[in-house]
């Protein structure tokens, strides 16, 4: 009977970033803010197992002054707005700071909004502000240039309010982001569990594991045990069903991996949940947090994922050799093919933000549509299409951008076109899955049964993320829509007017 197919991994939160990520991954007016680490994720884009914007060009000094700003106003900072410091890395020409807010969502600002929100303590006003920025950026700054950002740039960001306070923030919706998505360890079991496995990231343990799994492997493919196992272990139900608990409680482990890497890293990883990532379902991990780590310390979070699969297969290995069980073979090869799928930069998952830490920026899907603008020549006022990313950067997110587009268009499209034989098969599957199941509860055959039951659940769940994907994508058309044709009124929503008898005139 086929095996339902196993879920995949992000690592990054469903949305931890705002639109200005870090689920199994996030991440637009300016600044630009990060992408959700949690497939947004790793949500946080996150990270699924996990979390998002054009780059994000430094405010001018000398933008627009509203005449009507009091010099002796006093702005406040949102509650629970932290800042966080300089983001280590950063692949732009000048530098990126980061600031956090109280739901969680990460902003990525330049120097000069970081040092107007610095000095925001709630008691100075905008004189004393703008005397102070002036002298740490040795230009001078008017109390209306300081005015002007705070309430067109902060407070849009939902960091800073001058005279009304902040609303609600803009937060990261990426298109292709977690969807159904729900917590399976809250963080306060997450935390003290990334604390216990933190020191397996130890340099001497994480070399020793990678070797031996390499052992593990080159043993495993010259014995020849391989075949026989995959023979064996495809058709005895109670077989696949141990493997199927194998890959679901690798993939957690796998986001504990994210989890503790952050924590010995220094930073402070959130929930661990589960969603469907496009069609397929997906763990991911809310370690947002780890961008205020430096370079190093993200990348050991984005691949912690892997190196705790590496674990995991090396204790299956050696139980393998020690019981010669058929699963435990097939789990090892399936469990690599994993790790593989993992490593595509294509959408939300480890690889896409292993990329995006290499090159220093954080919200690489954010460039796809300034980019895309820019080469059919049809770019905004105003829209920064890389231009603010080191030579060497914009080139090698260009590239990718370049792959991406065709790519995911072509797979969406192919995907559609396909949609009719994919239900006619599903509800054909679904149909054999039922009498199956049916027939293995009243023949004695539970295991039977219950991998039937198995087999329908994992069918069903691509159609509800397409349904999630559609209606997602529906809103942003009729958000785009509403943006281009701002007088437009559905006629449910019109106002009537109606004659003296009640009837409806328009």
């Amino acid at each position: 009977m086929p095996t339902p197919a196993a879920p995949t991994s992000g690592s990054r939160a469903g949305a931890p970033w705002t639109p200005v990520p870090r689920a199994s991954a996030p991440r637009a007016p300016e600044p630009q803010a990060p992408e959700p680490r949690a497939p947004e994720p790793r949500t946080p884009e996150p990270q699924a197992s996990g979390p998002q914007t054009s780059g994000p060009p430094a405010p001018e000094p000398q933008a627009p002054e509203p005449a009507e700003v009091d010099e002796h106003a006093v702005p406040q900072l949102a509650a629970g707005v932290s800042l966080c410091g300089r983001y280590e890395g950063a692949g732009y020409t000048d530098p990126r700071f980061l600031i956090a807010r109280a739901d969680g969502q990460m902003v990525l600002v330049s120097e000069l909004l970081y040092e107007v929100a610095t000095h925001i303590d709630g008691r100075r006003d905008l004189r004393e502000i703008a005397a102070r920025v002036s002298a740490a950026a040795g230009r001078e700054i008017s109390p209306l240039g300081i005015g002007y950002l705070v309430a067109e740039k902060l407070h849009a960001l939902g960091v800073a309010a001058l005279d009304e306070p902040v609303g609600n923030a803009p937060r990261a919706d990426p298109l292709l982001a977690l969807a159904l998505r729900g917590v399976l360890l809250p963080a306060k079991v997450v935390r003290p569990l990334a604390a216990v496995l933190a020191p397996l990231f130890q340099p001497v343990l994480v070399v020793a594991v990678l070797a031996g799994m390499l052992v593990a492997d080159v043993v495993l493919v010259a014995s020849g045990s391989l075949d026989p196992a995959f023979h064996s272990a495809v058709g005895d139900p109670l077989q696949v069903l141990l493997l199927i608990v194998l890959l679901i409680s690798s993939t957690l482990f796998h986001e504990t991996g994210h989890a503790a890497a952050c924590h010995y890293g220094g930073g402070r990883p959130g929930a661990i949940g589960v969603g469907i990532l496009l069609i397929f379902p997906a763990f991911f991990t809310n370690v947002t947090d780890a961008y205020r780590l430096t370079r190093a310390g993200r990348l050991r979070t984005d691949l912690g994922g892997l190196y705790f699969n590496a674990i995991y297969i090396l204790a299956v290995a050696g139980l393998f050799w020690a019981t010669h069980f058929p699963p435990l073979a097939v789990f090892i090869v399936l469990s690599h093919m994993q790790m593989l799928q993992q490593l595509l930069p294509l959408i939300r998952m480890d690889g896409y933000y292993i990329l995006g830490d290499l090159v220093g920026v954080p919200n690489l899907f954010g460039l796809v549509r300034p980019m895309v603008r820019k080469a059919l020549g049809k770019q905004q006022p105003g829209e920064s299409a890389g231009e603010a990313l080191r030579p060497r950067v914009r080139l090698l997110v260009t590239c990718w951008v370049a792959v991406v587009v065709p790519v995911l268009f072509l797979a969406v499209l192919l995907l559609f076109v396909r949609i009719p034989r994919y239900l006619g098969t599903a509800l054909e599957r679904g149909q054999d899955y039922w009498l199956s199941g049916a027939a293995g509860f009243a023949n004695g055959h539970p295991l039977a049964g219950v991998l039937a039951v198995l087999s329908m659940f994992v069918l069903l769940l691509p159609w509800l993320g397409g349904i999630a994907f559609a209606v997602r994508t529906s809103r942003k058309i009729g958000a785009w829509y509403r943006k281009k044709h701002p007088r437009y009124v559905p006629r449910h929503r019109a106002p009537t007017t109606r004659d003296r008898l009640g009837f409806r005139l328009s």
